[in-house]
Order: C-alpha cells, then sequence, then structure tokens
C-alpha cells in the first residue's frame, strides 16, 4: 500500500561507507546528501510549503445517528481513503503485535529472501515468540509513532501501560519525537501524561531518558529538527555519528509523513534527511503544539520538576585539572536553541515561538535566576583551547553574552524577536527577586522571597492571592509565587505586562494560520516591533489584540476565565470571531484534552 514499487531501484554511491565516501563524518555526509538531492530533484516531489493545523474544539453533546455504509469501490486506491475497505472490528494491539508475529513468520517486511539475510531468521522468530510482551511493547511503540490514540487507549484500558512504559521504551520522548501538530497535536502527550500509573513508570520517573535528556530537551530537538539546519551533533556529542533526528519523517507542521509520496520519493533515492529547502520557520502550528505539551507536563502538580537540569548541550571543561560538567538549567537551554534557531533558521524566522515557548515555561515556573557553569566558546563552537573559560551565568546573563558579530548576522525580524526574548527574561527576573517591603515597619521574616519558602507555607492561611485590591494597593507585598483567584500559582508575580502578553501570544497562535505563501507569518493583530518599543519605553504594551479590545479576560497567570488552563479554545480567547483558520481542508477538529484522570488520587 505504500506504494515502494512507484519507485525504480537506484544506485545511489554516495551514502555513508560507500566507496565515494572517505569518511561518514556529518559534514562529509550533509555534502554528499545535498549532491544526491541536487541530481535526483526531478524525482523528488516536494511537500507543500503550506502547513496543515489542529483545532482543539469544545465538544458539544448531540444524539448520534447512525452513518451511511462507506462507498466501496473495487479497485483500493491506497491515496483514497474513500476506497479502503472498512477496519473489522475495533482495534487492539494485541492484534497489532500479532500481526508484527505474522509478518516476522512469513517475512512480508522485507523484499529479500529469508535465506540470504545475514541472520537466522527462524532464530528472530523463535525469540519473538518466547517474548511475547517484548512484542507487544514494540507494538505499543509503533502506535506512539503512528500517533494511533485508539491503539494507545487500548493499552490504557487494558491497565498496560506500566508494564509497557518500564521496559526501555520513554514513551513521551517517543512521543514528542514523532509530534504532530497538523493532525493530532498534543493528544497523543496528553493521554500518555494523564495515564502514566504511580511507581516506576510515573511521569517524573520517565522525565529523563537513558541518555539524560528530559522530555522538554526532546521539545527543544523537535524545534532544532523541524526548523533549522542543525545536525544531531550539535545538540548532544553522543549524536556525532548520527546524521538525522528521531522522527524526521514526520512533520510537525502536518506538511509530510511517513507515507507522503514525497517521503517515499526521497527514502527510495537513498536520502534518509530531510532536506533544509523542505523546513520553514518556527510556524503556529509548531508553537502550539510545543507550548501544550509543556502545559501537559509541568501543569499538573504530580508533574516533574520544570527546573530539572537539562541533558543537552553538555560541555566538559577542557581544562584536565577542573573537567568540570558544563550542565544547563531549562532556561539556558531555551536560549542556546534560540540562538541556533536565529542562526540557523529558515527564512522568515521571527522567534515568536521562541519567544511563547518563554513565557510558557516561565508561566509554569522556570526560575530565571537559577544560574549553570556555561562556557559559551564550548556552546559555539569557537573553543580551542585548553583553559577554564566557564562561568556561573543565569539565562539573561547568557544571552547577554552572545558575541555581536553574530547577532548582526540576524535579520531584522529575529533581532527584534531577540530584543523581546531578552526583555521577557528581564521582567521575570525582577519579579523572582527578593523584593524590600515598602512600610518601615516591615521586616524580610514578613513575607517570603523564595520558592522553597512559598513551598512549605503554599497551604496556609498566609497565602495572597492577587485580585484587584492586591495591584492597586502599593503597600502590600505578596510572596512569591503569589496565588491567583483560583488558587493556582502565579509565577508571573505583579507584572501584568507578563500576564498580558502570554495571553495575547496564546490569542495569536490558536486564531491565525498563513493561509498563502504570500502572507505573513504573524497576524497584524501582534506586531512584534512595536511590542517592542512599548516594552522598552515603558508605556502601555502596543498589541493590537489588547489595544482593540479583542481578548477575554485573563488572570495574573495568563489563563483566560472557564478555560481550560494548558488547552483554551478559540472561543475562550477571543471577544468575537476574527480567526482566519477557515480552511476545512487543511483542518482537524480535536476535543479538549483531559486532564483530572490522576487527581482524585494524588490529592
Amino acid at each position: 500500500m505504500l506504494g515502494f514499487d512507484d519507485h525504480p531501484e537506484r544506485t545511489v554511491s554516495n551514502l555513508p561507507d560507500s566507496p565515494g565516501i572517505t569518511s561518514n563524518s556529518p559534514a562529509n555526509y550533509a555534502a554528499s546528501r545535498h549532491d544526491t538531492l541536487e541530481h535526483q530533484d526531478t524525482h523528488i516531489p516536494k511537500p507543500t510549503p503550506l502547513c496543515r493545523w489542529s483545532i482543539h474544539v469544545s465538544e458539544v453533546e448531540y444524539v448520534r445517528i447512525p452513518s451511511p455504509p462507506p462507498l466501496v469501490l473495487k479497485e483500493v486506491d491506497p491515496e483514497n481513503e474513500r476506497t479502503w475497505t472498512p477496519w473489522p472490528g475495533e482495534p487492539s494491539i494485541n492484534q497489532l503485535a500479532d500481526a508484527l508475529q505474522a509478518n516476522l513468520e512469513s517475512n512480508d517486511f522485507s523484499n529479500i529472501n529469508a535465506k540470504d539475510l545475514p541472520i537466522s531468521a527462524t532464530q528472530v522468530i523463535k525469540a519473538a515468540k518466547n517474548s511475547p510482551e517484548k512484542l507487544l511493547e514494540e507494538a505499543f511503540g509503533f502506535s506512539i509513532m503512528g500517533r494511533n490514540i485508539d491503539l494507545i487507549w487500548d493499552v490504557i484500558e487494558k491497565r498496560k501501560l506500566g508494564c509497557l512504559a518500564t521496559g526501555g521504551l520513554y514513551p513521551l520522548h517517543l512521543a514528542t519525537s514523532y509530534l504532530d501538530g497538523g493532525k493530532t497535536c498534543c493528544s497523543v502527550f496528553n493521554s500518555l501524561v494523564e495515564n502514566m500509573p504511580v511507581g516506576e513508570a510515573s511521569v517524573r520517573k520517565l522525565y529523563t531518558n537513558h541518555l539524560n535528556h528530559t522530555v522538554l530537551d526532546n521539545l527543544m530537538m523537535a524545534i532544532l529538527k523541524a526548523h533549522t539546519s542543525c545536525s544531531p551533533s550539535v545538540v548532544d556529542d553522543a549524536f556525532k555519528k548520527e546524521t538525522r533526528f528521531a522522527g524526521e519523517e514526520v512533520d510537525i507542521c502536518g506538511r509530510w509523513d511517513a507515507d507522503s509520496s514525497c517521503i517515499r520519493a526521497l527514502l527510495a533515492s537513498g536520502i534518509p534527511n530531510i532536506p533544509f529547502e523542505w523546513k520553514h520557520m518556527f510556524c503556529h502550528t509548531s508553537v502550539q503544539a510545543i507550548c501544550h505539551c509543556i502545559g501537559e507536563l509541568f501543569g499538573p502538580r504530580w508533574g516533574p520538576d520544570i527546573n530539572t537540569p537539562s541533558g543537552i548541550f553538555v560541555k566538559r571543561c577542557p581544562n584536565e585539572t577542573c573537567g568540570l560538567k558544563l550542565q544547563l538549567m531549562p532556561l539556558h537551554t531555551l536560549v542556546v536553541t534560540a540562538v541556533h534557531l536565529a542562526s540557523q533558521g529558515s527564512n522568515g524566522e521571527t522567534l515568536f515561538g521562541i519567544l511563547a515557548c518563554l513565557l510558557c515555561l516561565l508561566r509554569h515556573g522556570a526560575n530565571p535566576l537559577l544560574t549553570a557553569p556555561v562556557s559559551l566558546d564550548s556552546l559555539l563552537g569557537s573553543g580551542d583551547g585548553f583553559e577554564c573559560s566557564h562561568e556561573e551565568l543565569d539565562a539573561l546573563e547568557l544571552a547577554q553574552k552572545v558575541p555581536d558579530h553574530l547577532i548582526c548576522r540576524w535579520s531584522r525580524e529575529v533581532n527584534t524577536g531577540w530584543q523581546l526574548f531578552c526583555h521577557v527574561l528581564k521582567l521575570s527576573q525582577a519579579e523572582w527577586q527578593p523584593k524590600r517591603p515598602r512600610r518601615e515597619e516591615s521586616t524580610a521574616s514578613d513575607f517570603h522571597n523564595e520558592f522553597g519558602e512559598f513551598i512549605e507555607n503554599r497551604d496556609s492561611e498566609d497565602a495572597i492571592v492577587i485580585d484587584d485590591a492586591d495591584t492597586e494597593d502599593e503597600d502590600r507585598q505578596p510572596s512569591f509565587p503569589p496565588k491567583c483567584k483560583d488558587g493556582s500559582d502565579c509565577f508571573f508575580g505583579n507584572s501584568w505586562d507578563l500576564s498580558t502578553l502570554w495571553a495575547a501570544v496564546q490569542t495569536e497562535f490558536l486564531t491565525y494560520r498563513r493561509l498563502g505563501e504570500e502572507d505573513a507569518w504573524i497576524s497584524s493583530n501582534f506586531n512584534m516591533e512595536s511590542l517592542l518599543e512599548s516594552l522598552t519605553s515603558g508605556n502601555e504594551l502596543s498589541i493590537n489584540l489588547v489595544q482593540e479590545d479583542m481578548i477575554k479576560d485573563y488572570c495574573a497567570c495568563g489563563a483566560f476565565k472557564d478555560a481550560d488552563e494548558t488547552c483554551p479554545v478559540i472561543e475562550n480567547v477571543s471577544k468575537y470571531y476574527f480567526s482566519n483558520l477557515e480552511d476545512w481542508y487543511r483542518s482537524t477538529f480535536l476535543a479538549i484534552p483531559v486532564h483530572d484522570t490522576w487527581y482524585e488520587f494524588y490529592d
């Protein structure tokens, strides 16, 4: 059905380890890949430059009526689902495992004769039969990679998620590697997060994988994979021999999938990597998927610690007498990701997406005051000495140390986005900084400066709630983080600039998409340059969405009234309908994710 027979066999002599290549280094492989693509470009169709997108909607109760029977044609066209025969019965993860077993036995996965294989097919089949749980785990992995919600829920309902998630599979990392903002958005990720059991298969236990990469690290890699020319070795030295990121065959913007004709032609031509020419800037479809996953991960009270050290961009001090492990904190990792996106991103990049990720992380408690040992020379690949070049820096200090000779190469739009990024970090730091009491009779013991102290007292009667009186009375000093009206933590403190900006950013990526190639990537309702000018001058935020009163009421943490905190929908954020997402051929409608599966248990 995948139609690989449509592509004639070709001999590709310039693949790694072939006679035409003396080294399989990423640089040599990139050059060979470019040559291959250039010579065979006529055989490879290019994907559409326009995204698909997912729209979350509130479920409406209605009386179901039977659907008419599908029109079954005599000839089945793999490209036309209307010609497919109905699936027999409900999907089952066991059926998929049985299919894997059967195809191993029949050798249907390969056109190579079993006798010609360098291993014994009989031994493989025997091992598979003796390890049914392992085969079931493989089937579960395929279900995540294929974003098959029905099969994933079959695992959940059979209470097998705990067993299948402890065998080295790391389902949350797998889900973020195959993130699809065009068809499923955060649905697969939410289903896994909300139904992870306690114990060894809990979200906290599986937050860091065998490579010491956190799930948040994987989301950063998803950004770099889809929107930059970065190679895997940039992210982790352990990937030096890797020439492609996991999940490249699935586009986060929904423009291609593993069975798309352009991907099939690309693979048939011997090119496993996605050409940089196919990629585009960090668009709203991708932004929405990434931000929703961040919210799904860190929103629940039982979620992992958002300030867990990162496992990517890790370096070692070259000084033999030092050898310090230079491990970044999450916001430092976001800064480095932003630099790579600005330097190696696609045409049209604005850093709106990175600004959205920053606000989303800050909203869920990422601490901008945390420092980490950083060597900018090592991070940028410019260090060639053997002396200590690292220093303790917070995320803003790291951003301010990005060299001017690098920044001057960025486009005007990227420079604007970068300055906004730094300004938001500065605003957040001001809220996290310990504040002196305004009243003379007040003492430092009258309020809590550190988040650790706040956690110890979060359920006491002294927890202060932000309301209109709090913001107007300058004599009152709330603890940090203060409480919103719904009782949740407000990590934006008293900065209504941050809360307003986060509300406006959410509204922007929920209501706008580029419909044609000539359209702007960001709507006229969110002008980055005028926003920066208003922030630097200290004036009211210059955002059309705010100034024209287009946004519904929101809380001090940027959450909208009567909306799901992680996944608000269009009618939750806009006072009237101004969205431009009416291209139904490119839209997928999804229910709002469920967020209460384990709350009663943990309470």
